[in-house]
């Protein structure tokens, strides 16, 4: 008697493939593999089936119970949050993008979503989206099928390979060193006025800036120390100019938050986190008195100006990488593009290190240009 066998099933929609066996308690399972047109073969099937069969007999397989995809982001939710200690910018950004998927996805059973729902939905997302927001959706519902894989609650990830809506191209406003000093002066606000050194010289996020606590400014090493951030790469030291060091320091003797675990930038009567819609507001006017009429913002163009603007002074493509906190080379190149930073002498030293040194003649092909013969 055969334990389990391939079954084709033609749908009006195509070919589905199914495998049948008996699972550890002796119940007949009949499961669907997935449709040809989503690339499922009879091969699969077949594997799949020899797979279940080791299961039953090794592992006393049996086949879990239906889940939608609502029970099991929840449970995904709640796990990731702990065991992946997210960052409260993170937790509430994940949760607001599975509320979205949930509203497609929720009822349906988490092994029956396929590539073409995925697709569906980012063509329907897209319709009122911007495509960076569906580009994160996409991401945050690839770890969920991915979770589900590793689980073996579902054969394959459904939303690998699915294509992502192109992002239009971003269009930062950097401000010009000149700029930089125009706005500076402009500030009513001495807090608001610290605030923006902070950002133009270190390059900070906006949530690393909110989240600094006395404890982690060293104004006798002249450090900055980044505890709290959104990757492992981006818990960092930097090192303060003279000129932010003065500031920080007439900015603690004003302030009467000034314990260790206080907030350095903070509500100015009870303490707490410094509101980002206040300084948005004081940044604008400054900008606007200024004479900058260009929308600049606050925390994002201000970072892509501080980093912009030192890629441009000279600084190393390592130590820019590590200033900014990036997790890859990749996304410092883009800042080293927008400063048409060339590498002169890294350029240079290749050449002495290949080709000796060179004298008088740029002409390589001269016999006497490294020998000296």
């Amino acid at each position: 008697m055969r334990s389990g066998h391939v079954v084709r099933y033609d749908g009006k929609r195509g070919v589905t493939w199914r495998i049948k066996y008996t699972d550890a308690t002796g119940k007949q399972v009949m499961e669907t593999v997935g449709a040809e047109r989503d690339g499922i073969t009879e091969k699969k099937a077949r594997d799949l089936l020899q797979e279940r069969q080791v299961d039953v007999r090794r592992k006393a397989y049996r086949k879990p119970k239906p889940t939608t995809f609502g029970q099991y982001r929840q449970t995904w939710f709640e796990q990731g949050a702990t065991r992946r200690r997210w960052s409260r910018r993170t937790v509430t950004q994940y949760r607001s993008i599975l509320k979205r998927a949930g509203v497609f996805f929720d009822p349906m059973p988490l092994g029956g979503i396929r590539p073409r729902h995925i697709a569906e939905y980012v063509v329907m997302q897209t319709e009122t989206l911007e495509a960076s927001t569906v580009s994160r959706d996409l991401s945050v519902l690839h770890d969920v099928f991915a979770s589900a894989r590793r689980e073996e609650l579902i054969e394959s990830n459904p939303a690998a390979g699915a294509e992502h809506p192109r992002k239009a191209r971003r269009r930062w406003r950097i401000l010009e060193p000149a700029e930089v000093g125009r706005v500076l002066r402009a500030f009513d606000d001495e807090q608001a006025r610290t605030i923006f050194l902070t950002l133009v010289l270190t390059g900070i996020r906006r949530d690393e800036l909110r989240n600094l606590r006395w404890r982690d400014v060293d104004l006798l090493e002249q450090v900055l120390r980044v505890q709290d951030s959104k990757t492992e790469e981006g818990i960092r030291s930097i090192a303060l100019s003279p000129a932010l060091t003065a500031a920080l320091e007439q900015h603690y003797r004003r302030t009467p938050f000034q314990g260790d675990g206080e907030y350095v930038f903070c509500h100015p009567e009870r303490g707490t986190r410094y509101s980002e819609k206040l300084f948005a507001e004081q940044f604008t006017e400054a900008r606007i008195a200024a004479g900058i009429t260009d929308y600049v913002r606050p925390f994002h163009d201000l970072r892509h100006t501080a980093l912009t603007n030192e890629a441009a002074s000279g600084s190393s493509p390592i130590a820019l990488m590590t200033k900014a906190g990036h997790t890859d080379m990749k996304t410092t190149r883009i800042y080293l593009h927008l400063a048409g930073t060339v590498f002169r002498e890294e350029a240079a030293a290749l050449e002495r290190r290949l080709l000796g040194p060179v004298e008088s003649s740029t002409d390589l092909t001269s016999p006497d240009v490294t020998s000296g013969d």
